[in-house]
């Protein structure tokens, strides 16, 4: 039988999840040995919290953290039928984080209600040269909230394309700049043209969580773990961007 497992990763730490040297699923399959699917194939610089592998090997999770990388846990283990499919989930959830520079976050709001929805979404995914990729999709929700001086977008849909979160936040952000205006937003959605919109950077991005009709058997240690090292990063990160203000602010003082 298959086995779907949770991971984990702090997206910074590899490049991407699959398909480079450097990526994740090359140091999974030294553990696991055949991956047969995945549940996100996360750009480089994306963090994940709930993604999935599935193999044909059953492994007592303890032992599989021993041979991980520094950076990434499996904490989550569930038994699957045969030709279980990772991709078909019932709903994936993310999450985008940025500076907040001014931005008129009731304007992203409204701009936000016009991005959900079932739309041809091709303004906002980057194609990889496939004949048939789908552009069509929906997203169920999209909700923008700004706290302290930082802008969270969470977003929910059952499956998203390459890159279509980042595009659809570097979107939101430049709505509320007032760079594109929300009739411009329409008309993306109505006359779609691919590569209109860019990406916004990879770092602010993380995959909260993917929702399947399976009881995983949860590892709480490993949970542990992950969010320890998760909350000690963002210490340091944060004591950095502070050391980083005070030089800006004491290179200020000398214009004045």
């Amino acid at each position: 039988m298959p086995y779907l497992y949770r991971i984990a990763y702090d997206g910074t730490m590899f490049y991407g999840f699959t398909g480079h040297p450097n990526s994740l699923e090359p140091r999974l399959r030294l553990i696991f040995g055949e991956i047969l699917g995945r549940g996100s194939r996360t750009d480089p610089g994306v963090s994940a919290v709930g993604n999935v592998v599935m193999t044909g090997r059953k492994m007592a999770l303890g032992y599989v953290n021993s041979k991980m990388p520094k950076g990434a846990w499996a904490w989550g283990i569930a038994e699957v039928p045969e030709g279980f499919n990772p991709r078909k989930a019932k709903l994936r959830r993310y999450l985008y984080v940025a500076p907040h520079w001014g931005e008129d976050v009731d304007v992203m709001r409204e701009a936000a209600k016009l991005l959900t929805g079932t739309h041809d979404y091709s303004s906002f995914i980057q194609l990889r040269g496939e004949k048939h990729t789908p552009t069509v999709t929906t997203v169920y929700d999209i909700d923008v909230t700004l706290r302290g001086d930082l802008i969270f977008i969470y977003f929910a849909g059952r499956g998203f394309r390459n890159k279509m979160i980042r595009k659809m936040a570097w979107a939101l952000l430049a709505a509320g700049r007032g760079v594109l205006s929300v009739d411009d937003l329409a008309d993306l959605l109505k006359r779609p043209r691919p590569g209109a919109v860019p990406s916004a950077p990879a770092e602010g991005l993380v995959l909260l969580d993917i929702v399947y009709d399976v009881k995983f058997d949860v590892d709480f240690s490993a949970l542990r773990k992950a969010y320890v090292y998760f909350l000690s990063k963002s210490r340091h990160l944060s004591a950095h961007a502070a050391a980083l203000r005070a030089a800006g602010e004491a290179l200020a003082m000398w214009e004045s």
